[in-house]
């Protein structure tokens, strides 16, 4: 018989797991939050916040919040893989937010909306009583009991049981102060080394910006990731980082994502964000899939609660849900991954027309393009 001091615990305080949390409390349960690192803490990830993200948090009623304290994007500069260039304004807007800004806010709003949070505070295992999730056990050997554990702790997946072979790619980043570039634009490099993946500056303020790449380990065998990194940043960026300043050091990591939409994880547990594999294979973009699974997996654990039905149901109509909210954005990015380099050099073509420019409404196109 599991005995609950709380009605669920949420494993990871990132985007996934603190909108799980507030999902469940604003449901009437009562969730723990737990996260392995003090808060704030500096996390590897691009920080933008696509305009799927914005339509997640305009459902949960943040997005003016969040985007008030991020940096607006207004448009996207593209090089495809020929070198040929474009840049086109006025897309939907997205915001860039620092991690441990956006973490923080969204913990913020779940402990406000009812839920409790405990940094510094690593998950070891799962407690299994009675064939199913009891709870967890921390690193020092506390035991937190509850009915359900969400899963929102990224690549690792440590309560993940997914049989699949895992699709991954690498990336690395680094943050820069003083560097020139286009106000409210990002910027997207698909330079050959890369392809089918690209890399990236996404300023954060007026005079900051991250830039980074993600690449298959396929496509840098025997090269480390740092070597692929610095020749990127000397081929794109050598000139705009003569007179920069680094902030800290480079970071790497893992992303796992996937193309089919399947739950794979012991009977009480829900996985949600990237310990579902729940990023975009095209562009390694979790954050919008993160919140928008968290607030699905949310909201079973509370239907479960008042229905009182079974884990192995639950889990199945959570997949269910995933699918039906994912299936279709996954395929077309699986499409672009595999088939799509061969249409950017044509958008940028006619990205460059004249008359396409002013039919919508774009300033002519710089020299370089």
């Amino acid at each position: 018989m599991v005995r609950n001091a709380v009605d669920a615990l949420v494993v990871g305080a990132g985007p996934g797991g603190a909108v799980a949390a507030l999902q469940l409390a604003r449901r009437g349960l009562r969730p723990l939050l737990l996260d392995a690192k003090h808060f704030p803490r500096v996390k590897p990830c691009a920080g933008g916040i696509s305009p799927r993200g914005r339509s997640v948090l305009r459902r949960l009623g943040l997005w003016d919040k969040i985007s008030a304290a991020g940096y607006t994007i207004e448009g996207i500069r593209l090089v495809a893989p020929s070198g040929r260039e474009t840049t086109l304004l006025g897309a939907e807007s997205a915001v860039v937010l620092p991690r441990d800004r956006l973490d923080a806010m969204l913990v913020e709003e779940a402990v406000h909306a009812g839920a409790s949070f405990r940094d510094g505070t690593r998950a070891a295992e799962l407690l299994v009583e009675d064939g199913r999730a009891a709870g967890v056990r921390t690193a020092t050997g506390e035991e937190l009991r509850a009915r359900w554990v969400l899963a929102a702790d990224g690549a690792p997946g440590r309560f993940a049981a997914d049989p699949r072979p895992r699709y991954q790619l690498h990336a690395c980043m680094g943050w820069f102060e003083g560097l020139p570039f286009t106000p409210h634009l990002l910027e997207m490099m698909f330079d050959p080394a890369l392809v089918p993946h690209y890399g990236w500056l996404f300023p954060e303020g007026p005079d900051r910006a991250n830039i980074g790449i993600c690449v298959e380990p396929q496509r840098h065998a025997g090269t480390p990731i740092r070597e692929v990194f610095q020749r990127f940043l000397d081929k794109y960026f050598a000139e705009r980082l003569r007179g920069a300043r680094q902030i800290g050091d480079w970071r790497g990591h893992p992303i796992v994502a996937t193309v089919g939409i399947e739950h794979h994880a012991p009977p009480g547990v829900l996985l949600v964000g990237e310990a579902c594999r729940l990023v975009n294979c095209a562009t390694g973009e979790g954050i919008s899939y993160a919140m928008q699974s968290a607030m699905l997996a949310g909201d079973a654990v509370a239907d479960a609660a008042g229905e009182g039905a079974e884990p192995l149901e639950v889990a199945r109509s959570y997949e269910r849900a995933l699918r039906k909210a994912f299936a279709l954005p996954y395929y077309a990015s699986d499409l672009f991954r595999r088939r799509g380099m061969a249409l950017l050099d044509p958008i940028a073509r006619l990205g460059n027309n004249a008359l396409f420019r002013r039919l919508t409404r774009q300033p002519p196109a710089s020299p370089t393009a």
